[in-house]
């Protein structure tokens, strides 16, 4: 059986959870099997030289646009999917994947199951666990192949980076199919990232909506400043503007991996998740014990968050003091 594991990439960027994609695809490949990634955009050489843990690459490479968008992707896909007859296609969880999984069901009459936090294979059959309600109830469903599933960013582990061999590598040109098609990439709009670059930052004191208001804020900075750590928000803080967009974490924020990541009334929804769930400590503090945060956290703490700062600053400065 074919397995295809649909990754993204662009800016000569290749997007890390493609390497996610290609981890969930093997971990359920039996013998005789193939893992296959699927790549469209310009950076062909950039996915070549990435994608060495699956068995073969198909690119669909673009000359005329450095994004390929959702539309002209699924078109492209489904051409594979008609082509290679697989039993099993791995789309992820990004603004590009949410268009993408749908598309192609409706193509193929496909089921899809999207959120997908695990997966267990049974010969022509699958365990699938996925989130609900943002993350608020897990649902454990059974599937038959072929099918199709949207896999949450940071349910696998990333697969190894490496190279490809040549040989592996199939090229189809994909400029036909983004220049008949109805969506056109007018520009891309990317923040200046020179003052507040929080891919970099070591520690990370983020606030959610929990954080109350904006004055309250100044709590969480100031224990920021004593851990030595970047003050960042979840959506809702910086689409109220509480913080600016250059602080955001997630999905359509940045992507984190610091050593300490501390939550401060963060729910954990699956777009805040996508940018942080990597970090190599993950501590929460919300009041509802059953928030998504929890899911991914190392540490969690069900109390309020205004005495858990108030009482671990003051340990602070007596640490400081000595």
């Amino acid at each position: 059986m074919k397995l295809i594991a649909c990754t993204e990439g662009h800016s000569s960027k290749i997007e890390a959870f493609s390497l996610e994609m290609i981890a969930a695809a093997r971990s359920i490949a039996q013998a005789g099997d193939e893992v296959v990634a699927f790549f469209a955009g310009r950076d062909a050489e950039g996915a070549s030289a990435s994608f060495g843990a699956a068995d073969r690459l198909i690119v669909a490479r673009a000359t005329k646009s450095d994004v390929i968008p959702a539309e002209t992707y699924a078109l492209l896909l489904r051409d594979v999917i008609t082509a290679e007859s697989p039993g099993l296609v791995l789309v992820p969880y990004s603004a590009n994947g949410l268009d993408v999984a749908a598309d192609i069901a409706a193509r193929t009459g496909w089921p899809l199951v999207s959120y997908v936090n695990e997966i267990k294979r049974h010969g022509e059959s699958l365990t699938i666990v996925a989130q609900m309600y943002g993350g608020k109830i897990l649902a454990e469903c059974e599937m038959q192949l072929p099918a199709i599933l949207m896999i949450n960013p940071g349910a696998f582990a990333e697969a190894a980076p490496g190279a490809i061999a040549a040989v592996s590598v199939q090229t189809i040109d994909a400029d036909p199919a983004l220049t008949s098609g109805k969506v056109k990439m007018v520009a891309i709009d990317v923040p200046d990232y020179a003052d507040v670059d929080l891919t970099t930052a070591e520690r990370i004191v983020c606030v959610g909506r929990g954080i109350g208001d904006e004055a309250s804020i100044d709590l969480a900075r100031n224990l920021a400043t004593m851990l030595g750590a970047e003050i960042a928000g979840s959506r809702p803080v910086v689409d109220n503007g509480w913080l600016p967009k250059l602080r955001q974490v997630g999905k359509s924020g940045q992507k984190v991996k610091p050593k300490l990541y501390l939550a401060l009334g963060v729910s954990g929804a699956p777009e805040h998740l996508e940018g942080m769930s990597q970090a190599d400590l993950i501590i929460a503090v919300n009041t509802d014990p059953k928030a998504p945060i929890f899911n991914v956290a190392h540490y969690g703490a069900t109390c309020d968050l205004f005495d858990l700062v108030a009482n671990l600053s003051d340990r602070l400065r007596a640490g400081s003091g000595r």
